[in-house]
């Protein structure tokens, strides 16, 4: 069969790696370089890692993460305040996961894709992409998707009041420190919570979480970016978050919260999303990139049986969109609770979701 992928993050990528490896004719288009993502990361939980397992790759994914033992909660004053530990969970940084996966893939044309005048049809730079050329077109194309208001014109993403300021430090030293534990620090009693997370080959994945309605939003320009998170952690006292502001910080990012509404199909036809394009997770729950392999594994079965994307589109829109929902909601009840708690009641909840 024939296959258009639109984007080529953790869903694209996989999606790449398993259609061509059986055979299949693979176009996947993106504009993003990846050494642009190196250094972010996040948790691989259960639900992931038996995906990435049906899709057999774990072994070369595995190679490149890092077990993860448990989350420490740490309160202003430094102190020990709650752990959450961890059965099969792993972090990894988003460059050694696509550079795992890329391996053996159809190469990414570096096209710009943006809709056309119409809104019925995707351009790629000054080509329009015929979506009958191909046995199914496949969005990956992130939180803002283009595939996404093609099959869900009406669709919108309602910016809640969270968000997370990310960056990546290489720092052999802090790593070690961390050990194999996901460290949260309270900054300030309520809406704002610094983590640290270990990934192999020494980088430490930070991420300011932030309720912009206390403290703000920075200015989405790098130097900005690192005055906004310095001027927000740099008044505690804690030995790690001092380590982390002497190391050398580099790329940040803004994850900002979203909600998906008026979207009701994650396929139609010929069409199929994935990820973000298909359902927004907030990163609360660290089900985002999990519920994305779950996405690909739910299809490539399909696939694997022998049947048509058109045959079982139906299917895949109501099942992924249904398993998706705890996730979603979990996420926005972590949100109300960051928003309006103090750090010792967030830090009671998992600071994950992980199904049952």
């Amino acid at each position: 069969m024939k296959f258009c992928i639109i984007g080529s993050g953790i869903a694209g990528a996989l999606l790449n790696n398993v259609l061509t490896r059986d055979g299949h004719e693979v176009v996947i288009y993106d504009k993003t370089n990846i050494n642009f993502r190196s250094g972010f990361g996040f948790l691989l939980l259960d639900n992931g890692v038996q995906g990435l397992k049906k899709l057999n790759v774990w072994k070369d994914i595995s190679a490149e993460a890092k077990p993860v033992s448990e989350a420490k909660f740490y309160n202003p004053e430094g102190d020990l305040s709650h752990q959450h530990y961890f059965n099969e969970v792993f972090s990894i940084s988003r460059y050694q996961f696509l550079k795992a996966v890329l391996s053996n893939s159809a190469n990414v044309i570096d096209e710009q894709i943006e809709l056309n005048e119409s809104t019925t049809g995707l351009i790629a730079g000054n080509e329009a992409i015929d979506f009958s050329q191909f046995d199914a077109v496949l969005g990956c194309d992130g939180a803002n998707s283009y595939t996404r208001k093609i099959l869900n014109p009406e669709a919108k993403t309602e910016i809640m009041p969270t968000y997370e300021l990310m960056g990546v430090v290489r720092s052999p030293f802090l790593n070690g420190l961390l050990g194999d534990d996901l460290h949260k620090y309270a900054i300030q009693n309520e809406g704002l919570t610094l983590g640290l997370l270990p990934v192999n080959d020494g980088e430490i994945i930070w991420y300011l979480q932030v309720n912009s309605h206390m403290h703000g939003t920075p200015v989405r320009e790098k130097e900005s970016l690192l005055d906004f998170f310095k001027a927000k952690v740099e008044h505690s006292e804690n030995p790690m978050i001092q380590a982390l502001l002497n190391a050398e910080l580099e790329t940040t990012y803004v994850w900002q919260g979203k909600k998906l509404i008026q979207s009701p199909y994650a396929a139609k036809n010929n069409i199929f999303l994935f990820g973000d394009a298909a359902h927004v997770v907030l990163p609360f729950t660290s089900q985002g990139t999990n519920s994305a392999i779950e996405d690909v594994a739910y299809f490539y079965e399909k696939i694997k049986q022998g049947l048509h994307p058109t045959q079982f589109s139906e299917e895949y829109s109501r099942v992924r969109l249904e398993s998706v929902k705890t996730h979603v909601q979990f996420g926005l009840d972590i949100m109300n609770v960051f928003c309006s708690k103090s750090f010792d009641e967030v830090s009671q909840f998992s600071p994950i979701s992980i199904r049952a």
